[in-house]
């Protein structure tokens, strides 16, 4: 991956949704609204080529890949 070609700001709202596991409480916590957090989604999906975050029941569950990129993210 070449990160001179990486929206950081995309490191910083994965690394929200890894803490919170929802689109809303991400959100929130970026002061953003809903609807940005959730574009941001897909972003993240083709920048990893993974699903990111899978909706299970009202929530969302982390991808192996997801978990594995978590803490050198935040770092």
């Amino acid at each position: 991956m070449d990160l001179r070609r990486v929206d950081l700001n995309l490191l910083v709202a994965f690394d929200m949704l890894m803490a919170e596991r929802s689109v809303t409480g991400a959100a929130r916590r970026l002061s953003i609204s809903q609807s940005t957090m959730s574009a941001t989604l897909p972003r993240l999906r083709r920048l990893f080529g993974d699903p990111i975050m899978i909706k299970q029941g009202r929530g969302l569950v982390a991808t192996p890949l997801a978990e594995a990129l978590a803490e050198p993210v935040r770092e």
